[in-house]
């Protein structure tokens, strides 16, 4: 019998065998799919992610406080806040320990979502201190709520990262949908409800009655707050059944939308006749924010039967994979049997050719392939992998030579060739990048531009060579002081231009006078040995709505033009 025609009789019967392995072990996955087996995982980081929201909302009751105080309660306050502030900072590292621990999360909008509140809590924490340290006559409406807003602000960012685990969970199990629904109209109203007790935190602390805006504001979210109600009693209908589900809704709804409610009418009708609303901010938190705990008590009891009912889908995943080891393990007695049959012509000639191959596609291309005993199928494929062989080492050597060449072309088109810094457009490159990320987040930027003073000078004294050392040495001067973020590039002639995310214009006015004073006491060396100081004039300007990248360099490119009419060797700035 041949080789070909033996082969093809065990493949039918191997067909037949693993047919109905795959067939079982697709149900296997289709059944992890359906009934959630990763869902436990993804249950606890959106728990994660929750408690996070939930605990950076929660500090705004202290930091409210805090900026109402008076001189004898102010350092009590100020330790609640600090408490506040570890419980946020602790519930906000436990989720990004989460998100780091899965590579796929790593990579994903989310961590970058977290780290972008985190690297804002300081800011907004900066300005509750403030409020709170300056006497009570000085504290102003604006500044108050420029504070209250700077911790809300946040929360936006944390219910996308929430709902973005949320869809993890779901996709991972959806029959946990009605629950995971109901768990984020918990936490939603929670939020709400918070944010109607910090709406007031300006009127407390200024003494003073309600504003139209902050009226319109105040019903607004008493509209969210009811419709959200309705959310939540509609997406637990199917527990409503349940003892302890009752009890919990029964619960919220005497603690929040009876109690908390009537004490919101009470203050709203004071804020809107007289402003004497008779309590401070940490009165308020007092007496509001245990009333809310009710909707956390839903929430967590949603999650805690959501996470019970996942991990029992896990179990009988479990059960299901077990019987199908039990199967294989049969067909692998049978298969035994098979083997025995061809095991010398066919089974271990085609073993090792099959690990000659996924060597070869995992690139150990330094095995050595062995000629083939036979002249049958299997020396063939032994003749066809040399062959496979020299001509992958071929194509290995083209591809390095051609990723060198590309990465060397990228490089030059990239780059200064004197002073090694970007060349002007790559910097629009990157600095329309970075104008649009500042625009939709609505971050800081701002653009400083600057040229050394009397370069012709320089050239026609001591020659371009000189020049060119001179452009050398303030670009390294300046690459030193900068931030890594910031961006530095040769904009033309001795013109440089630096880019600085996250900057105001008070901050890039500091950094362009750091830069400035840097490069007017450093001796330069230039050809021949001597040491030679120069000057330079900058040019800065912030970015403002509606303004693009080309309009903000105009702008700073005036100032410098403006530096340069006030005596060169300054700094100038352009609202």
């Amino acid at each position: 019998m041949s080789l070909n025609r033996l082969f093809r009789l065990i493949s039918i019967a191997l067909l037949m065998l693993f047919l109905a392995l795959a067939i079982s072990l697709v149900w296997i996955e289709w059944s992890i799919y359906q009934n959630g087996a990763n869902s436990v995982p993804a249950l606890r980081n959106f728990r994660l992610g929750l408690v996070a929201m939930e605990k950076l909302s929660a500090e705004r009751g202290p930091a409210n406080a805090y900026m109402g105080s008076r001189p004898g309660e102010r350092d009590a306050l100020y330790q609640q806040l600090k408490a506040a502030r570890v419980t946020s900072d602790t519930a906000m590292d436990q989720l990004r320990d989460a998100l780091e621990k899965d590579p796929t999360l790593r990579q994903s909008p989310m961590f970058d979502r977290l780290r972008t509140v985190q690297q804002a809590l300081g800011p907004a924490r900066a300005a509750v201190d403030r409020i709170g340290l300056q006497p009570e006559d000085q504290r102003t409406t604006l500044y108050v709520v420029s504070a209250v807003n700077g911790m809300v602000d946040m929360i936006p960012v944390m219910v996308r990262l929430t709902a973005e685990l949320a869809s993890i969970v779901d996709q991972s199990d959806p029959d946990l949908r009605d629950g995971l629904a109901g768990v984020r109209a918990a936490a939603s109203l929670r939020e709400y409800a918070g944010q109607i007790g910090s709406r007031f935190t300006a009127p407390l602390i200024i003494h003073r009655k309600l504003n139209s805006d902050e009226v319109i504001e105040i019903g607004r979210l008493y509209g969210r707050i009811e419709l959200l109600r309705s959310l939540v009693s509609a997406q637990l209908a199917s527990y409503s059944k349940r003892p302890e589900f009752a009890r919990a809704i029964d619960e919220m709804d005497k603690q929040y939308f009876d109690n908390g409610f009537q004490f919101l009418d009470y203050l709203l009708q004071v804020g809107l006749k007289s402003g004497d609303y008779g309590i401070t901010p940490a009165e308020l938190a007092a007496r509001y924010v245990p009333q809310m705990k009710s909707i956390l008590d839903l929430r967590d009891l949603l999650l805690d039967d959501m996470m019970v009912r996942a991990e029992q889908r896990n179990v009988q995943a479990r059960n299901f994979l077990a019987s199908v080891i039990g199967l294989t393990i049969i067909a692998c007695l049978f298969f035994q049997l098979l083997m025995y049959m061809i095991r010398k012509r066919v089974v271990r000639p085609l073993v090792s050719a099959t690990d000659l191959v996924v060597g070869l596609v995992d690139g150990k291309l330094d095995q050595e392939i062995p000629k083939g005993k036979y002249d049958d199928e299997i020396g063939g494929m032994m003749r066809a992998l040399r062959v496979l062989k020299e001509r992958i080492l071929e194509r290995n050597s083209l591809a390095k030579e051609r990723e060198a060449l590309i990465t060397q072309l990228q490089t030059s088109s990239n780059t200064d060739f004197l002073t090694g810094l970007l060349n002007r457009r790559a910097f629009f490159s990157y600095g329309e990048q970075q104008m649009a990320v500042a625009q939709r987040y609505e971050r800081d930027l701002s653009v400083v531009l600057f040229d050394i003073d009397y370069f012709k000078r320089i050239n026609d004294s001591y020659g371009h060579l000189s020049g060119d050392a001179i452009l050398r040495g303030v670009a390294q001067t300046a690459s030193q002081l900068l931030r890594k973020v910031d961006v530095l590039a040769r904009y033309g002639g001795e013109e440089f231009i630096v880019l600085l995310p996250e900057s105001d214009l008070a901050q890039a006015q500091a950094v362009a006078e750091k830069l400035r004073a840097a490069l007017a006491h450093k001796d330069f060396e230039i050809d021949g040995g001597q040491h030679i100081r120069i000057s330079a004039s900058f040019g800065v300007a912030a970015l403002v709505d509606g303004r693009g990248l080309e309009q903000l360099i105009k702008l700073a490119d005036t100032a410098l033009y403006v530096a340069k009419e006030q005596g060169r060797n300054r700094v100038a700035t352009s609202a």
